[in-house]
């Protein structure tokens, strides 16, 4: 079993802690795991990115042509990755920010999910990684049965600030409700 996931968007949009915390996950249930970033020249508002690769075998090139899992959260990273996703594949679309799409490639499942209205509804916007967490975790459920693991993890992360981690909390459950209306 491979998994091989892309998160794009631009800087302050929380992909880089996502995919951070798949990986620390990943490794931590006993998973082959590789994270690698890449960073804008900007700061804030320039295109990042990053790649996960979840095996349970070792990982050969961590960078895979397309994707099993392809996260955009802006229409940049749309328009500019759209393409990525392997036949059978899963590209979810941050409909908040990205309303205009096209048919996706043959075979791929377009999931569009409203990632930052999640966050305007719970008055937060600095809970957007949480949020695409929740979402993205459902389409793992053959490596994480268990979505449990992931609040454990946010537990040990954010134990210090209590309040940050319930809006947290709350904001992961509000990612994954919002994707589960937009698969069925």
């Amino acid at each position: 079993m491979e998994k091989c996931m892309y998160f794009a968007g631009v800087g302050g949009q929380g992909l880089q802690v996502l995919g951070k915390t798949i990986a620390e996950v990943a490794n931590e249930k006993g998973f082959y795991v590789t994270y690698s970033p890449k960073y804008g020249a900007a700061k804030r508002g320039g295109l990042t990115s990053c790649f996960i690769t979840v095996s349970d075998e070792p990982i050969g090139n961590p960078r895979k042509k397309k994707q099993d899992i392809l996260l955009v959260m802006e229409p940049r990273a749309y328009q500019q990755f759209r393409h990525d996703v392997k036949t059978g594949g899963v590209m979810v679309v941050n409909s908040t920010l990205i309303p205009e799409t096209e048919e996706p490639d043959e075979g791929v499942k377009m999931v569009n999910t409203p990632l930052h209205g999640v966050c305007a509804k719970l008055g937060n916007t600095k809970v957007i990684s949480s949020v695409a967490l929740g979402a993205i975790v459902e389409l793992l459920t053959d490596i994480f049965p268990d979505k449990e693991v992931f609040k454990e993890f946010m537990l040990r992360q954010l134990s210090n600030k209590p309040e940050l981690l319930e809006l947290n909390k709350k904001a992961f459950e509000a990612g994954n409700a919002a994707i589960q209306k937009n698969l069925a």
